[in-house]
């Protein structure tokens, strides 16, 4: 594994069941844990419980980076394309690649921020893309071919 908390190479992950794959996609549609839970007609428990063995599996902190990691391992089904939004720059590239590999902290350290900035760009992104949260950013950038398989921890 790499030393960057949000990336896992390829090659060392470990299957997840179907029910996992589930909730993982759940946390990709950037719904609230409450509506997770109750599109997958699972209690809140069980939910969180699923969450803990799908870290523990892909060995990764962060849902976003877990949702990209989960793609790069083919786990989770490749997403239609789609137009962006809007224009994103070189600097919200990299950002949005930082989300999908790090966390905010660590982006914020990357970057030389304070959490409160870092975390303030990341809403901004997050606004422009029409994510609901970093985990559906992911799947946004995915969707918009800003994401794939070229994207690892830098």
């Amino acid at each position: 594994m790499s030393g960057i908390s949000g990336y896992r190479r390829v090659k060392d992950f470990t299957r997840l069941t179907a029910t996992e794959v589930r909730v993982l996609e759940a946390v990709a549609d950037g719904l609230t844990n409450e509506k997770r839970a109750e599109r997958l007609s699972m209690g809140k428990g069980t939910y969180v419980g699923h969450l803990t063995s799908i870290r523990g599996k892909l060995l990764v902190s962060g849902r976003a980076a877990q949702v990209h990691t989960a793609y790069l391992n083919g786990q989770l089904a490749r997403t239609e394309a789609a137009d962006a939004p809007a224009d994103f720059s070189e600097e919200d590239l990299r950002l949005w690649h930082l989300v999908a590999t790090t966390t905010a902290k660590e982006i914020g350290q990357r970057l030389n921020l304070s959490e409160h900035t870092t975390r303030g760009r990341i809403r901004d992104l997050m606004k422009r893309a029409g994510a609901r949260s970093e985990s559906h950013l992911v799947k946004l950038g995915r969707a918009y071919r800003v994401l794939g398989a070229e994207v690892t921890a830098r």
